[in-house]
C-alpha cells in the first residue's frame, strides 16, 4: 500500500496506536452517534493542512455536524422507515422501535423464530405459511446457498424472491415419515467432544434468514433486504444482519442512520469492515485527524485497499480523488466516491452484480455508455426499472448528422448508445411505416444480441403506439414477439387478426400467421378453437424459408421444433405422434448441459408432493444462472411441468416464452 505523502503521520509503535484509537472511539462514537442530520454534502474544503505536531491541525469543514463528545448510554436504534398500515400495526411499531409489523398469525408459526419472518404472505405473492411442510431443512440449507441469483430471467428472478421473502414456518430438521438425511452436520443424541485446541472452533452457524438476505443481496435488491432486516428479531445482535443493514445504507448514502450504527458496533467488534466504516463516518464528520489515525494503524497491519485510502484522502481534501480501478467495488466504496464527488472508472461494472450495476446507471456525472451499459444489464438481471433505462437513452445528445442515419449507425456500431439512438429516433418519428421500421431494426439487432426481451419491454409504448393494419402486416412478426414477450396479450391479439385476415388473400400474411400461431399459443392468445396441432407442419415449412427464399439451416428447423413440441405438451397441448417421428431424422444424441438425475428425481417428487418452496428451489437450481433461454428442452419441459403442478402455471408460462423468443421461434 503506498502512503499518501500528504496524509498526517502519527509516530508510535502500534500498541500506542491502538490507545490512541481506543480513546478515539470512545469520543468519535458519541459524536457520530446523536445529532446526525440528512444535510446535502458539501465538497470538503481544500485549505491546506499543516502537521499534527507541533503545529495544531486545521481540518476541513465537517460534513456531518459534531453535536456532543459525551458517550451514548446504548446503541442507537434505527426506526422503521414505512409507517404502519393500521392503527394496531402503529401501536405495535411503537412498542418495538425499529421493527415494521408483521402480517401473520403469530401462533400459526408456533414461534416468532427469525427463519420463519418475511414480508410476503399469500394475498401478497407470498407462497404461504405450508411451503415448506414435507422439506428437509438440511435440503435447503444445502440448495439456497447456490440458487442463481442473477439469472437475466425475470421470471426466475420473481420466483426467487418470493421464495425469500415469503412469511412461512421454517423446515423442520426431520421431517415425519422421511429417512434422516445423511448430510446433517450435527445430532442430538451425539457425544459432545471438545475440538482439539490447535483447530480453530468454526463460528456459529448461519440460519436460513441470513441466507435469504445473502441471496438477496446478490441478487441486488437492497430494498427486500432492507425490508427482511425491518421485521428479523433481535437483529441488534447480529453481526451478519448488521453489517447487511449497513451495506444496504451505503448503497443508499443514507449517513444519518449508517454512522450511528457503526459508532455503536466499533466499540464491541473492532473488524476491518467496521474500522473502515468508522473512519469514513469520522470523516464525514470532519474528523480528521481521528479517521488518519485509523487509517496508519490499518496500513500497518497490511490492509490493501487502494480505493478506501484514496477517498478518506479527497475527503480530508488532501489530494483530488482519483480511482484508477474499481473492479470488485463494495457499498462503501460507493458511498465514499459519492461524499468525495468522485468519478467511477470504466471497469466498475465489470463484476455484473445487479446493485453495483444499478447503483452506476443511477450516478450523475459518468459517462452516457458507462451509464447506459449498466442499466442495459440492470434491466435485463430486473435490478433496475425499464423507465430508467428509457431516460438513459433519452438523454444523450446526438448530432444532426448521426440522428439522420440512425439504421446505418446502429448497424454498423451496435454499442449501447447506438441502441440509444434508434429509440430516439423510434420516439420522434412521426411516419408511421419509417417508424416501424426503427423498431424492426431494433428488435432485429437485440435479438441478435441476446435482448430481445429487454428491447422489447422499453419499446413497449411505442409499440402501442401503432395501429394494426393491413399497410403495416410485414410488421406484425416483430411486434407480435415483442408484444408476447412483454406480456401483452391484448395488443397481440389484434395484430393477430390482422394477420388471419390479409393470409386469406396474401401468401406473406399467410407465411406469418403460421410463423406466428405456435408462439401465440404458447403464450394463451390463442382459443382451444383456434388451435390446430396439425399446423405444426407448416410452422416447421415457414421455418425452412428465410425472406429471400433462401433454404435456412435444417438442424436449426430441429431444434427449434424440439424445444417448441416441448414446450406445447408442457403446458398442457398434444402433439401429434407424426409430428414427433419427423425429429427423427436428425442426430440420435446432442451435447448439452443438464442437472445431475438426482435435481430430476427431487424435482419431480417434490411436485407430486406438493412441496411448494421445494419444488420451486429445486427448479430454480436446475435451470441455473443460464436460465431457460439455454436450458435443454426436456429439462425446460420438466420444470415447466413441475411449476404448474403446484400452482405456478402462470410462471410456468412465461419461462416457456422466455425461452421460446430467445430460440426463435
Amino acid at each position: 500500500m503506498t502512503v499518501s505523502p500528504n496524509r498526517p503521520k502519527f509516530p508510535g509503535r502500534a500498541g500506542a496506536v491502538f490507545l490512541a484509537l481506543a480513546v478515539s472511539v470512545n469520543l468519535s462514537a458519541a459524536a457520530l452517534g446523536q445529532g446526525v442530520t440528512t444535510k446535502p454534502l458539501q465538497p470538503p474544503e481544500t485549505q491546506p493542512q499543516a502537521p499534527l505536531a507541533p503545529a495544531p491541525v486545521v481540518p476541513p469543514k465537517p460534513l456531518l455536524p459534531v453535536q456532543s463528545l459525551s458517550p451514548p448510554t446504548a446503541p442507537t436504534s434505527l426506526a422503521p422507515t414505512t409507517a404502519p398500515k393500521s392503527e394496531a400495526g402503529a401501536k405495535d411499531a411503537k412498542s418495538k422501535p425499529g421493527l415494521l409489523p408483521v402480517k401473520f398469525d403469530v401462533e400459526a408459526l408456533d414461534a416468532t423464530d427469525r427463519d420463519s419472518i418475511g414480508t410476503l404472505d399469500d394475498v401478497e405473492g407470498g407462497f404461504g405459511l405450508e411451503m415448506w411442510a414435507g422439506t428437509r431443512r438440511s435440503l435447503v440449507e444445502k440448495l439456497l446457498p447456490g440458487v442463481p441469483a442473477q439469472s437475466s430471467s425475470r421470471i426466475m428472478r420473481g420466483l426467487l424472491r418470493r421464495l425469500l421473502l415469503s412469511i412461512a414456518k421454517a423446515p423442520l430438521a426431520n421431517v415425519p415419515g422421511q429417512a434422516a438425511s445423511n448430510d446433517v452436520a450435527s445430532n442430538e443424541n451425539a457425544e459432545v467432544q471438545t475440538p482439539p485446541t490447535n483447530i480453530p472452533v468454526p463460528g456459529p452457524k448461519k440460519g436460513l434468514i441470513h441466507l435469504r438476505i445473502e441471496r438477496l443481496a446478490a441478487m441486488g435488491d437492497i430494498g427486500a433486504v432492507d425490508a427482511l432486516l425491518k421485521v428479523a428479531p433481535d437483529r441488534e445482535n447480529d453481526q451478519i444482519l448488521l453489517r447487511s443493514e449497513a451495506d444496504v445504507l451505503f448503497y443508499g448514502n443514507d449517513y444519518a442512520r449508517v454512522c450511528p450504527l457503526v459508532a455503536s458496533q466499533i466499540r464491541q467488534v473492532a473488524t476491518v469492515y467496521w474500522r473502515k466504516a468508522f473512519i469514513f463516518c469520522q470523516a464525514l464528520a470532519g474528523e480528521h485527524e481521528r479517521a488518519s489515525l485509523g487509517v496508519t494503524l490499518l496500513e500497518e497491519q497490511g490492509e490493501d485497499d487502494p480505493v478506501f485510502f484514496n477517498l478518506i484522502d479527497a475527503l480530508a481534501g488532501l489530494e483530488k480523488p482519483k480511482i484508477e480501478s474499481m473492479g470488485n467495488p463494495r457499498p462503501l466504496h460507493f458511498a465514499m466516491a459519492r461524499a468525495a464527488k468522485a468519478k467511477l472508472p470504466g471497469d466498475v461494472i465489470s463484476s455484473n452484480h445487479p446493485a453495483v450495476l444499478k447503483t452506476v446507471a443511477r450516478t450523475p456525472g459518468l459517462h452516457p455508455e458507462l451509464r447506459i451499459d449498466a442499466a442495459e444489464r440492470a434491466e435485463a438481471m430486473g435490478a433496475l426499472e425499464t423507465r430508467i433505462l428509457r431516460d438513459l437513452y433519452t438523454s444523450v445528445t446526438f448530432s444532426q448528422e448521426v440522428l439522420e442515419n440512425p439504421l446505418t449507425t446502429a448497424e454498423s456500431e451496435r454499442s449501447p448508445l447506438s441502441r440509444a439512438l434508434l429509440y430516439r429516433k423510434a420516439l420522434v418519428e412521426s411516419i408511421p411505416t419509417a417508424k416501424a421500421g426503427i423498431v424492426s431494426q431494433a428488435l432485429i439487432l437485440a435479438r441478435d444480441g441476446g435482448r430481445f426481451q429487454s428491447t422489447a419491454r422499453v419499446y413497449l409504448d411505442v409499440l402501442r403506439e401503432f395501429k394494426p393494419s393491413r399497410d403495416l402486416v410485414w410488421f406484425a412478426a416483430d411486434v407480435v414477439r415483442a408484444l408476447l414477450a412483454t406480456g401483452d396479450l391484448e395488443t397481440a391479439a389484434k395484430w393477430l387478426d390482422v394477420v388471419r385476415t390479409s393470409a386469406m388473400f396474401d401468401e406473406k400474411s399467410a407465411k406469418l400467421r403460421d410463423e406466428l400461431f405456435p408462439l401465440a399459443r404458447l403464450a394463451g392468445a390463442v382459443s382451444d378453437d383456434d388451435w390446430a396441432p396439425g399446423g405444426l407442419g407448416a410452422w416447421q415449412n415457414s421455418q425452412r424459408r428465410s425472406e429471400n427464399g433462401a433454404v435456412v439451416n435444417e438442424d436449426q428447423v430441429l431444434v427449434r421444433s424440439a424445444l417448441l413440441f416441448n414446450l406445447l405438451e408442457a403446458l398442457g397441448d398434444e402433439v401429434p405422434d407424426q409430428q414427433w417421428e419427423g425429429l427423427l431424422s436428425g442426430p440420435p444424441q446432442r451435447t448439452t448441459v443438464v442437472p445431475r438425475p438426482v435435481f430430476w428425481r427431487n424435482l419431480r417428487n417434490a411436485a407430486v408432493q406438493q412441496r411448494i418452496g421445494e419444488t420451486v428451489l429445486l427448479a430454480l437450481t436446475a435451470l441455473g444462472q443460464a436460465g431457460p433461454t439455454q436450458a435443454d428442452p426436456t429439462l425446460l419441459r420438466t420444470v415447466i411441468e413441475s411449476l404448474r403442478s403446484v400452482g405456478l402455471g402462470d410462471e410456468a408460462r412465461a419461462l416457456a416464452i422466455e425461452a421460446a423468443v430467445a430460440a426463435g421461434i
